[in-house]
């Protein structure tokens, strides 16, 4: 983004948009959208010709819903920053103090000195994707759960039938429910055009089931085309972190995991299929573990060439082939 623009920082909450500027104090606002727009007309006011670089962090679904409908806006360009980029912009800075206010003006002060890159909203099949698969690997959590206190309440004589009986209705409405969200899920992929071509790009890979790739799609997004590879391995938290200073420190490598661990999770099982079935993972995984890599460093790499492989697919729009073109 051009530094000549006029720099906004906005820190968002549930019920309130904290707006800071280079000057004067920052105001409050409302999050409906009479108040979204009556903070745009101040800011368009304020910034007077020039052209308005708003940033963010990323908060869900509010900030999301803020930021889509700022970005309309043709003279607004929305930056949506990882919040962990925000708190160490802070720490730099040797702000003590955590107000709203104080973050609103950091995030403004971040926008100005680093020019990150504008948000990009997602496309809605892809958001409403993600959304389903959330909610259908919630119910699975629960139905797991509930699986495990029926198995404890099968084992305890003092248990009265009433309560086992609850349990077993709960566990059906659960199945039943899941069920559901699995058809809307195998639907909503096979009536978006989108949807439809990703999904079979990715079951092209010898490993990766129709579930497991609604999940990395789900989870993935926008994130596996328009990120680039390093990038893309650390919003998934697959970098390896080091720890080592001069002579004294030598700590153990260890995976990072800071990123989006639902998608790191939905990469695990395909992985650890691939590397037993698919030649090219196999064939990876048969290198490390010659070198003396540990299994586990091992299956790891292995997550993140399959990441990679994923995210050349999607942008080569090209189904797997080893024999042809390993991709990365």
């Amino acid at each position: 983004m051009n530094k000549d623009c006029f720099q906004v920082g906005i820190d968002v909450g549930k019920d309130e948009l904290v707006v800071a500027v280079e000057k004067g104090k920052p105001r409050v606002f409302g999050t409906s959208t009479g108040e979204i727009k009556r903070l745009a007309r101040w800011v368009l006011r304020q910034a007077e010709r020039r052209p308005v670089h708003i940033g963010m962090e990323a908060t869900g679904v509010y900030s999301r819903g803020v930021a889509a409908a700022l970005s309309r806006y043709e003279r607004f360009a929305v930056s949506v920053i990882n919040p962990a980029q925000i708190k160490a912009f802070g720490r730099a800075m040797l702000k003590r103090t955590k107000t709203d206010q104080v973050d609103a003006r950091i995030i403004r002060e971040f926008v100005r000195s680093q020019a990150p890159e504008p948000w990009t909203p997602p496309q809605p099949a892809r958001q409403q994707l993600s959304a389903m698969v959330a909610q259908a690997d919630a119910v699975r959590r629960q139905i797991q759960q509930w699986r495990n206190r029926q198995h404890a309440q099968k084992h305890d004589i003092n248990v009265p039938k009433t309560v086992i009986d609850s349990t077993s209705s709960i566990l059906r409405a659960l199945e039943d429910e899941c069920q559901r969200l699995d058809k809307a899920i195998t639907q909503q992929c096979q009536t978006e055009p989108i949807l439809a071509e990703d999904m079979a790009l990715l079951t092209s890979i010898c490993g990766v089931a129709t579930r497991s790739a609604a999940q990395i799609l789900g989870y993935g997004g926008d994130s596996l085309t328009t990120r680039s590879r390093r990038q893309l391995d650390a919003h998934a938290g697959l970098v390896p972190a080091e720890r080592q200073s001069g002579t004294s420190v030598r700590g153990k490598s260890h995976l990072a995991k800071q990123g989006n661990a639902r998608l790191r999770a939905a990469l695990y099982m395909p992985t650890l299929v691939a590397v037993q079935f698919n030649p090219l993972l196999k064939a990876h995984y048969q290198r490390l573990l010659e070198r003396g890599k540990p299994k586990k460093v091992a299956l790891t790499a292995c997550m993140r060439k399959m990441l990679n492989i994923i995210r050349a697919m999607l942008n080569k729009r090209q189904s797997f082939n080893p024999k042809y073109l390993p991709l990365t």
